[in-house]
């Protein structure tokens, strides 16, 4: 064996682990993902059937979700603490702080905040995407789009549609993640 041969194959494996850590990182939280795709189905249609009730409706999926995605990560991580956990945790305090005032400066208005809060959700998916794979990226930018369009188009079924669309979306990208190969 030569060292071009070495070199060939080392580069080989190299690329192998690479890929091999981004579906496993895919198939780790792909069922986070659909998470959170059922909580946005059951916000958005509770949302449609209780208009006047949208921001309990939402603060109650909110709660559900998040600890949802605790449970989640502390069985992934068989209860062990992961070294990054603490600076993942700043992370979410300050994007949801970001989130915070942008909704106190935008006011009363729910679509807008609803719309605000998802695009800021999704863009993370998609930041996300650049470190640890297009399928991130990809997700992130449809559930953006499809919640722009509705809201542009603020029809009557704006709840459905995001319940479908957005929530659906995100349960078969979560299943797309899962099941990646």
């Amino acid at each position: 064996m030569n060292q071009q041969l070495a070199r060939d194959l080392l580069a080989e494996i190299e690329e192998t682990q690479q890929r091999s850590e981004q579906y496993l990182g895919y198939w780790r939280r792909g069922p986070i993902v659909q998470l959170w795709g059922v909580v946005w189905i059951v916000a958005h249609l509770a949302c449609y059937w209780l208009p006047g009730k949208a921001g309990s409706i939402w603060m109650l999926c909110d709660v559900a979700g998040f600890i949802g995605t605790i449970v989640l990560r502390w069985r992934e991580s068989g209860g062990a603490r992961q070294p990054n956990d603490r600076r993942l945790a700043w992370a979410g305090c300050i994007l949801l702080g970001f989130g915070i005032i942008v909704s106190m400066l935008i006011g009363p208005r729910g679509r807008s905040i609803e719309v605000f809060w998802t695009c800021l959700a999704m863009s993370t998916y998609m930041l996300h995407g650049l470190w640890f794979g297009l399928r991130w990226t990809v997700l992130g930018g449809l559930v953006i789009a499809v919640s722009l369009a509705a809201y542009l188009l603020q029809s009557p079924w704006y709840d459905l549609v995001m319940a479908v669309a957005a929530g659906g979306g995100l349960l078969l990208g979560g299943t797309w993640m899962r099941h990646a190969r």
